[in-house]
């Protein structure tokens, strides 16, 4: 199964840990120290789990997991800790965690946690009010938002079709769903331009 992960740590050898064990099982791993580009993940609908801190030095683990529920119903949130406190685990379910992944992180538990909680994430995203209309795959529409993210400057259709390898109508058709979604920008070239169809470029939103 296909899955999009996101940690966030202020140890970095955690991250690069929690970066070799996610790769070892196929999956896609983000990590970051700063909150804030974890939340942009969550924002920009880049994840399916997002792995938290709960000790973080400037905004608190329970802080990001509270921030992140609201923006985002159907993201599994999961909080590493040492902490085995009955009062710290209500205040981070109450936040908007969905389960605790204890530290030191063995690869076995890493495994079978993300594995069960990937179901969890595919569910919600399949029972959610703004899921991919039909002929949309998650996997291709990620990897479209990716390759926008890379650049400043605007792509053209056939230039994403050949980026990625697939047809040109598919690409469009990603494209176009990306500006509807509000994901995406699309630029007209040259509006003042010739008379005809016009042909446009896309971008992400800044």
């Amino acid at each position: 199964m296909s899955l999009y992960l996101g940690a966030l740590d202020d140890d970095r050898s955690i991250l690069y840990t929690l970066e070799a064990m996610a790769v070892s099982q196929g999956w896609e791993m983000h990590t970051t120290t700063d909150p804030e580009e974890a939340l942009s993940w969550i924002r920009e609908d880049r994840l399916d789990i997002l792995l938290v801190d709960y000790h973080m030095p400037v905004l608190s683990g329970a802080e990001v997991i509270r921030r992140a529920r609201e923006m985002s119903g159907s993201v599994v949130l999961l909080v590493l800790t040492v902490e085995e406190s009955t009062t710290v685990a209500k205040e981070l379910l109450l936040a908007g965690a969905d389960d605790f992944v204890s530290k030191p992180v063995r690869l076995a538990d890493f495994a079978s946690r993300i594995r069960l909680h990937g179901e969890l994430a595919r569910y919600r995203r399949d029972m959610r009010k703004d899921a991919p209309r039909k002929g949309i795959s998650e996997v291709t529409l990620r990897r479209v938002q990716d390759l926008l993210r890379k650049e400043v400057v605007p792509f053209d259709v056939r230039a994403v079709a050949a980026a990625l390898g697939l047809a040109y109508p598919t690409a469009h058709r990603y494209l176009e769903y990306l500006v509807e979604r509000g994901s995406a920008l699309r630029i007209q070239e040259d509006p003042e331009g010739k008379p005809g169809r016009p042909r446009f470029r896309y971008c992400r939103v800044p």
